[in-house]
This record gives structure tokens, C-alpha cells and sequence, in this order.
């Protein structure tokens, strides 16, 4: 909390030196900062929400009846809430090997990953999604962002609150940011073991879990997929088969 009070307290006081700089914008930059650092669940589950519409707005979702929903819904039948915390599953129709998590439970995986998974590997790193949720990782992820902004915010001294007005391109950014989030290998290594967690529940292997890592390392291989920036999924395999 001091780091991120001294930070706000910088960005007022750096400004008193410059004459040509919006004064008032920069101590409403500097409040929203602050705001940022200390933003409560219930904002972020409000950014969540408005980032699941918008997403899902730009993208185009399986309709009811195609054999991704179909499939998916499977799959999840026994994963529509997790120690309370309710789960909404959605497939997009687009090629990438992608799947992502917001803080709100709102779980979207792409038709490109479902077509390269068998539904233990795919109910793996659905498992692995719905970690990050449990295990509060998204939501830090969110929080991180809106700091973030918050700090760009300071600096061109705009003023903008960062919750009650994000303009259309902000909350985009911060939607976006949710998407393509990059864990820590604690938090990658976190969600795998609740993946695998998933799939024992439910009575499946864990070769699973591995298969669907060493897919993902091939895949991601000289490619500009979301999981070639996560730790080595090589390594991670490794790790489960180790179990």
C-alpha cells in the first residue's frame, strides 16, 4: 500500500515543476491511481462483466446446437460451479488455440484449441482456467491492469476516473489485457495443479493433463499463439507426469 500511495504522491509532486502541465488532471490522474491500488471486488467483478460483454460482442459464439456447444456443454456438465463460485462456458468460432478466464467465472475457449484437444485434455485446461478464477489469479490480473492504466492515465494528466468513466477504448485495453494475461509460472504452475485436480475429481487421468501440455508446446512452437508466452508447457508436463 505505501508503494502504491508514494507513486501516487510522485506523480502530484513531479508535476508542480512543470508549468505547461494540467494541474487539476494530473492530481485527478494521481487519485485514480490510487483508486486503482485499492479497487474492491465488487469492481472488479463489475470490469468482468462489462469485458465479457464487449468480448463476447466481438466475437462470434457457437450457436446452440453446433457441435462445439454441444461438446462443451459435455464436457462441463459437472463443472457449472466450483466451491460456490458459478461458471459460464462459452466457445468462440475461430481458429487460434486460445482459452482465457475473468474474474467473474466467465470461461471462453476457441474452436481451434477444442479441435486440437480429446475432451479429458480439453476438461484439463477448462480445469486449468477455472484455477485461475479460484485461486484469485484473474481477478489479480484485473486489478494489475487497472493499475496500469491508471499509471498511463497519470501521465498524460487526463484525469479520467479509471472506474466510474472508461471510455470505450480504455475498457477494450483492459479487456484485451484479460485475454492474452500472462501468469506468473506460480500462478501457470497453481491452475495446472488445479486442472489436474479437475480431471481426478471426475475420474480421469492424468496422462491427460500431459498430453495436453506437450500438444500445447508443439502448437506453440514458432507460432504467435496466447500460450506461447506462458511458461514452458514442456517443463509443466514434465511436472504432472512427476505427481
Amino acid at each position: 500500500m505505501f508503494k502504491h500511495i508514494a507513486a501516487a504522491t510522485l506523480a502530484i509532486s513531479s508535476l508542480t515543476a512543470c508549468q505547461n502541465m494540467d494541474v487539476a488532471g494530473m492530481v485527478g490522474a494521481a487519485s485514480s491511481l490510487f483508486q486503482a491500488a485499492t479497487v474492491s471486488d465488487e469492481q472488479i467483478q463489475a470490469l468482468a462483466v462489462s469485458s465479457q460483454q464487449q468480448l463476447d460482442s466481438q466475437n462470434k459464439i457457437a450457436p446452440a446446437g453446433s457441435k462445439y456447444t454441444t461438446r462443451l456443454a459435455r464436457v462441463t456438465r459437472n463443472l457449472r460451479s466450483y466451491q460456490g463460485t458459478p461458471l459460464q462456458f462459452k466457445a468462440y468460432l475461430n481458429p487460434e488455440v486460445n482459452a482465457f478466464a475473468l474474474p467473474n467465472g466467465s470461461i471462453r475457449v476457441y474452436s481451434g484449441l477444442m479441435d486440437k484437444m480429446t475432451d479429458d485434455e480439453l476438461l484439463f485446461v477448462l480445469g486449468h482456467e477455472v484455477g485461475h478464477v479460484i485461486e484469485g489469479h484473474s481477478k489479480a490480473q484485473a486489478r494489475s491492469s487497472m493499475l496500469t492504466l491508471a499509471a498511463q492515465q497519470a501521465g498524460a494528466a487526463s484525469g479520467v476516473p479509471i472506474l466510474s468513466t472508461l471510455s470505450g477504448s480504455e475498457l477494450g485495453a483492459l479487456a484485451n489485457g484479460l485475454v492474452t494475461a500472462q501468469y506468473s509460472q506460480s500462478h501457470e504452475y497453481a491452475a495446472d495443479a488445479f486442472g489436474l485436480k479437475v480431471l481426478r475429481e471426475q475420474g480421469r487421468d492424468k496422462s491427460a493433463a500431459v498430453s495436453a501440455l506437450r500438444k500445447l508446446e508443439s502448437l506453440s512452437e514458432g507460432s504467435a499463439s496466447v500460450f506461447s508466452s506462458h511458461p514452458d508447457s514442456g517443463k509443466r508436463a514434465d511436472r504432472i507426469a512427476a505427481m
